[in-house]
């Protein structure tokens, strides 16, 4: 994963940046409460991880336990719970933002 530090770093740290990629998802699109939460969370949890991550085992870990909470079931505390298609789908987009 290449991380460009001075370009999109600061933008990418933003809850927004991955609120509009989220939110983007068909089954999200519909849901802001649902975006904005999985956007805190990845932002406030996963990032954070990924940024220290040395090799790709360790960072295809972090992807695959962000994955898994994205297919969860809808909590009260979780506003969302999401296909294993869509779940995919937003896992490519958010790796793709993070190499641009």
């Amino acid at each position: 994963m290449v991380v460009d530090e001075n370009a999109n770093s600061h933008l990418r740290l933003h809850e927004a940046f991955w609120e509009e990629i989220a939110g983007s998802s068909t089954e999200l699109e519909d849901n802001l409460q649902g975006s904005s939460h999985l956007a805190l969370r990845f932002v406030g949890q996963y990032l954070p991880i990924l940024l220290r991550t040395k090799n790709h085992e360790e960072r295809e870990r972090v992807w695959f336990s962000f994955w898994s909470y994205l297919v969860a079931r809808e909590t009260d505390r979780k506003p969302f719970g999401l296909s294993q298609g869509a779940a995919d789908e937003i896992i490519v987009q958010f790796k793709a933002a993070l190499v641009e």
